[in-house]
């Protein structure tokens, strides 16, 4: 008899933790994460462990296609040439144990990949498949598997580039992916754009291959959350998700205003306002977020966690889908509360509290498992100082420099966490000790998404060093401003309009921040040219060298080395005083350039800027129309570039707007934007 009542009470106890288990589902979000690209993030093992996670894409597979050798970059956590992340194996075994799925994410930000037809699509799946997934390598003799014998769950596409094939290599993989898998089922993912359709990825997404699509809502103001403001992404949300129905969507968003130009949305704010307008598509998926090293800063997804399980009766206007949803969780729970009552009642009288014991930790509770302690931002705190020695070991004696200018040289290293950074050893100091001090201070302190972070300096004896973080895509010289002809090497051609503009508007709001108030007016100069502008993993840009010219007198060769990027005041006092209105005059240059480098344009013999400049003037509409591989939309931005490019440009620093007004101009409608009198 004693057998019955215990078998109820088992019963009873799984009842109840099924209805807690799928009241607690219901109300968090299934998370999907990128890592791989910061070393400060923590193993892969540990992400998984969090209990934060669905899914983990891997990133970058970062170059493949074309006939180029397939080249995955994880940054700081293993050396891929050398063997070494094949140690990953044991960690994606434990993340799959813990039910979390992991895929091997193919693109990124660097652009080093494109497909050159579909049999080179082919080839590439086919690569995957032997090297990350089913299969079991490439043969005697071949380079052994990256990730050793770990059998990942499958396939992200974040492509980039617009280019054409991507469908076949979706449809190629759904085929093997239908092959002898031995049962395992393999998944198909996605990160498009928010503007619809994706430039990359249309054609691919139009199969209908995709088992999860994870839209980037960020770096994307048309149709991105601001301001209060969700209209726009609520349309391009029920396009998408109208578009993909047999596809989870999910909402990409970046995990701290750190992580992205633009598009952040607190964790306050997302529940209350925006998941309201998305939950109710059917095909709601749940939340991708950029990245695990910035999450793991912000404890962003802690956050989200706790917030959905606090959300109250107020979730906004229009949600009448989790008003819905809220009844049928309070349902849930007064039945999983009458289970719950008499499972103690039948623990209590019949099995002497033998099966009560301790739930697991519920995923989504406002006590979140193995909480790590919350990271400070870099630019809230003071750069870090360094001696001489510990500079020597950081670059390993200076032995692999990057590059050298008027003010030094660069040199690349790494801290002991693995960080990469870069070193840049000043030369023709200027002031005392307490002067370079005092400019440490002052750049330490700036602390804006496009503008690099000073992480630390060397002040011993005569050496003065920076110390910034190393961004892994160089500068926008060598990837927008290339006069190389080759489809193969000319950057520019990857760079498609939309990112030349991200890129363009990054740039103003980081001047923008730098000359403050008063628009640099009181004699604020950063110096703004291409090579100084630098691009991180997802092409962020980040103005570096801010405060350089304080601390260093220009060489001789330095003085000298004036190019179409300085105003005429910097070149002859005759124009006027140097100030921030000499930064705008380099950024309109620099605007036009891109322009020019992305068509190709020539004009002539000469093909300075100023004879482009005057041509583009006089031509204006001729250009825009010319620009036939792009839509209404992009069109628009194009038009804006040249327009806010001639105004800056200006000889006259009277004539040219202000970076807050440069901001505004490209924020705003084309329509709204008119020539300048005369051209620069």
């Amino acid at each position: 008899m004693p057998g019955k009542p215990c078998a109820l009470t088992i019963l009873l106890l799984a009842a109840s933790a099924l209805a807690a288990a799928a009241a607690a589902a219901a109300e968090s979000a299934n998370i999907a994460v990128y890592w791989g690209q910061n070393a400060t993030e923590g193993t892969l093992r540990d992400t998984c462990g969090t209990g934060l996670y669905a899914y983990v894409n891997l990133a970058f597979l970062s170059i493949f296609g074309a006939g180029r050798a397939p080249v995955l970059n994880l940054a700081g956590h293993c050396d891929p040439p050398s063997g070494t992340c094949a140690t990953l194996a044991a960690d994606v075994a434990s993340c799959q144990s813990a039910g979390v799925k992991v895929l091997l994410s193919v693109g990124g930000g660097a652009l080093g990949y494109n497909l050159s037809s579909p049999s080179d699509a082919q080839d590439v799946a086919t690569y995957l498949w032997d090297n990350f997934l089913g299969g079991t390598g490439t043969g005697a003799g071949a380079a052994p598997r990256p990730l050793g014998d770990a059998v990942l769950d499958g396939i992200d596409f974040d492509i980039e580039a617009p280019s054409k094939y991507y469908d076949d290599l979706a449809r190629s993989l759904t085929s093997l992916y239908k092959g002898d898998t031995g049962g395992r089922k393999y998944t198909l993912t996605a990160a498009p754009q928010c503007p619809f359709p994706d430039a990359s990825l249309a054609a691919a997404l139009g199969t209908g291959l995709f088992d999860r699509v994870w839209v980037q809502f960020y770096n994307n103001p048309p149709c991105q959350f601001a301001r209060g403001d969700a209209g726009a992404l609520q349309s391009a949300w029920r396009q998408w998700t109208a578009a993909l129905p047999s596809a989870a969507v999910y909402l990409g968003l970046p995990a701290s205003p750190d992580a992205a130009g633009s598009g952040f949305v607190d964790a306050d704010t997302l529940v209350s306002q925006v998941l309201p307008l998305v939950e109710g598509a059917p095909n709601y998926g749940g939340v991708m977020l950029w990245s695990r090293s910035y999450d793991k800063v912000s404890g962003f997804s802690v956050k989200l966690q706790s917030n959905l399980q606090n959300r109250n009766e107020n979730t906004g206007n229009g949600a009448s889908s989790s008003d819905y949803k809220r009844r049928i969780y309070t349902i849930v729970g007064v039945v999983g509360g009458i289970f719950l009552l008499l499972l103690l009642l039948t623990t209590c009288f019949i099995c002497h509290k033998k099966y009560r014991g301790s739930s697991p930790p519920v995923e989504g509770s406002t006590t979140p498992p193995n909480k790590e302690p919350s990271e400070p931002k870099l630019g809230a705190h003071h750069p870090k100082r360094y001696t001489y020695s510990e500079v020597e070991r950081m670059t390993k004696t200076f032995a692999h420099r990057l590059g050298q200018g008027s003010h030094g040289d660069v040199y690349r290293g790494n801290l002991r966490d693995a960080r990469q950074i870069t070193v840049k050893v000043l030369k023709n100091c200027k002031g005392g000790d307490k002067e370079f001090m005092k400019e440490v201070a002052g750049i330490g302190a700036i602390s804006h998404a496009n503008v690099a972070p000073l992480l630390g300096f060397c002040l011993q004896g005569p050496t003065r060093a920076l110390i910034n973080e190393y961004m892994p895509n160089g500068s926008l010289e060598s990837y927008a401003l290339s006069s190389d002809d080759s489809v193969e090497e000319n950057y520019s051609l990857w760079l498609y309009w939309e990112k030349l503009f991200d890129i363009a508007i990054g740039v103003a709001r980081g001047l923008d921040y730098l000359h403050g108030d008063d628009d640099g007016a009181n004699g604020m100069h950063v110096g703004i040219k291409p090579r100084n502008i630098l691009l991180d993993q997802e092409l962020c840009p980040k103005i570096s060298d801010v405060g350089v010219a304080n601390l260093c007198e220009p060489s001789a060769r330095g003085a000298r080395e004036r190019d179409g990027y300085d105003a005429p005041e910097v070149v002859s006092r005759r124009f006027g005083p140097v100030t921030g209105k000499s930064d705008v005059y380099s950024y309109g240059v620099m605007v036009l350039e891109m322009v020019r480098a992305k068509r190709h344009v020539k004009v002539g013999a000469d093909t300075t800027g100023k004879y482009f400049a005057q041509w583009l003037y006089e031509h204006l509409d001729e250009f825009c129309d010319s620009v036939s591989d792009v839509n209404g939309g992009t069109r628009e931005l194009v038009r804006k570039m040249i327009i806010v490019g001639l105004w800056c440009s200006q000889t006259a620093p009277a004539s040219r707007p202000s970076m807050s007004g440069v901001v505004e101009m490209l924020e705003g409608s084309s329509a709204d934007l008119e020539l300048p009198r005369r051209i620069p």
